[in-house]
């Protein structure tokens, strides 16, 4: 089906937030990579969503269960290319959050789903107060919190340099966007490099767990010269022009995050 990445960060205390991360991980895996490749993402995303939250709430609802509050902010991207151009499915349930970096630019295209965020879209408050509000860290949906939760799923095309970065509260709550944008942009950083700084910037402004990183930069594959067959010479098939190039950044404290390639 594509690539995933995905960015998990549990609610409550420490055991429980990294046994609901991980338990909302494995769930979305184990349920794309089952999938034949044409199947159709938007729906694959949603059900996955839906067996994660059905098991959170299983689990927090065990009878004789150490983990009573299994909730969870989740966002994904699902990669997908083929002879059209290169997309990404963006879901997401919580305040965990996705940016897009075109031309140096960074765009959140994801719409946190909180109270401050809710009092943002009625006009009651201002988005400079929304990001100090004491409620903007507050959820309205988060997988596991009830029965039924509706992730928010959108297409994006994806072009040669932009670069797609998934985070938990943990790092957009303590750093700008501005600041986040010049690390990103940086000229000759590696996404190591990107990653590292984005990490050390957060723990520089007080941020000690919960923080979930991770990020995907679009390139063009060097030329590979193929042997004469099939009518193919120097090069690859138009299908491959482009490559999504993933890596898993960084993670901190006990949020729980992954890179995941899918079966195809």
């Amino acid at each position: 089906m594509g690539e995933l990445m995905i960015v998990a960060a549990g609610i409550g205390g420490h055991m429980e937030r990294a046994a609901a991360s991980r338990m909302t991980i494995e769930h979305f895996y184990a349920h794309l990579a089952a999938l034949p490749h044409d199947y159709s993402a938007e729906k694959a995303l949603r059900e996955a969503s839906e067996r994660a939250n059905a098991s959170l709430l299983e689990a927090a609802h065990a009878s004789g269960s150490v983990h009573p509050h299994m909730e969870v902010t989740v966002v994904v991207a699902l990669l997908q290319q083929d002879a059209d151009g290169s997309r990404a499915w963006i879901g997401h349930v919580g305040n965990c959050r996705a940016y897009l970096l075109r031309a140096d630019r960074l765009y959140c295209i994801t719409t946190d789903h909180s109270v401050a965020q809710a009092l943002l879209d009625h006009h009651v408050i201002t988005p400079d107060e929304a990001r100090n509000h004491p409620e903007a860290l507050v959820l309205a949906r988060s997988l596991g919190q009830q029965d039924q939760v509706e992730i928010e799923i959108e297409q994006n095309p994806l072009a040669e340099g932009d670069v797609l970065l998934l985070c938990s509260s943990g790092l957009w709550s303590l750093v700008s966007d501005q600041e986040i944008q010049e690390v990103i942009a940086t000229p000759g950083l590696t996404v190591e490099a990107v990653s590292h700084n984005l990490l050390e910037l957060s723990l520089a402004a007080g941020g000690h767990n919960g923080i979930g990183i991770e990020l995907a930069r679009l390139i063009q594959p060097p030329a590979v010269a193929l042997p004469h067959q099939n009518g193919l010479q120097n090069g690859l098939p138009q299908a491959f022009k482009w490559v999504l190039m993933l890596f898993l950044l960084a993670f901190a404290g006990m949020c729980t995050l992954a890179y995941f390639t899918l079966l195809r």
